[in-house]
């Protein structure tokens, strides 16, 4: 995909026009919204959460989207919803990919949340 070759050249406004592109010329194509929400995660938490809950609204149980939606929370200083998030994904069957690291932010938002 083009937008990742951008992604990696450091050229990230034209990975993003990209990633737009792809969406626009099929709406519901989850990983442009995923690749899109990762890449604008730490400039962008807010647009990068709005990314995560398009796909959410189309499937709840989406345990990339959630995963990745509680990292932006976290990344947005809004630490609630994102424990949530783990919470609700950690419910799912579990997913090698993220289930350790969601484990450890898990822990680490409650400690933070109960001080």
């Amino acid at each position: 995909m083009r937008s990742e070759i951008q992604e990696r050249l450091g050229n990230n406004d034209a990975a993003d026009d990209d990633f737009n592109e792809g969406i626009w010329r099929q709406p519901i194509d989850e990983q442009s919204f995923v690749r899109r929400g990762t890449a604008i995660m730490k400039e962008s938490p807010d647009e990068a959460i709005a990314d995560f809950d398009t796909l959410l609204a189309a499937d709840a149980q989406d345990g990339e989207a959630l995963f990745n939606r509680a990292l932006a929370y976290q990344q947005a200083g809004r630490y609630a919803p994102a424990l949530q998030d783990l919470t609700a994904y950690l419910k799912l069957p579990r997913d090698e990919r993220y289930w350790d690291t969601a484990m450890r932010l898990r822990l680490l938002l409650e400690d933070l949340l109960a001080s």
